[in-house]
């Protein structure tokens, strides 16, 4: 697979116990839905553009990486 080079905007959890990694997942995602990146001048990159999570480990938190483009001027 070849990817074109991207920037990520990468959000990270607070740390969860093992067994709560689903709501640990949930959280993160639900703060993603919430964020607005044109505040720091930037955009979500297309629906097509690869995006990346981490294995949820309980001691580092959920991590997870979105795709971003900077905002036209």
């Amino acid at each position: 697979i070849t990817l074109e080079p991207c920037r990520m905007m990468v959000f990270q959890g607070p740390p969860f116990a093992d067994e709560e990694y689903g709501e640990a997942i949930g959280a993160v995602w639900n703060a993603i839905k919430k964020f607005d990146p044109k505040l720091y001048g930037w955009q979500w990159a297309d629906e097509d553009a690869p995006r990346y999570q981490l294995a949820p480990i309980g001691e580092r938190g959920y991590i997870e990486a979105r795709p971003v483009k900077e905002l036209l001027k």
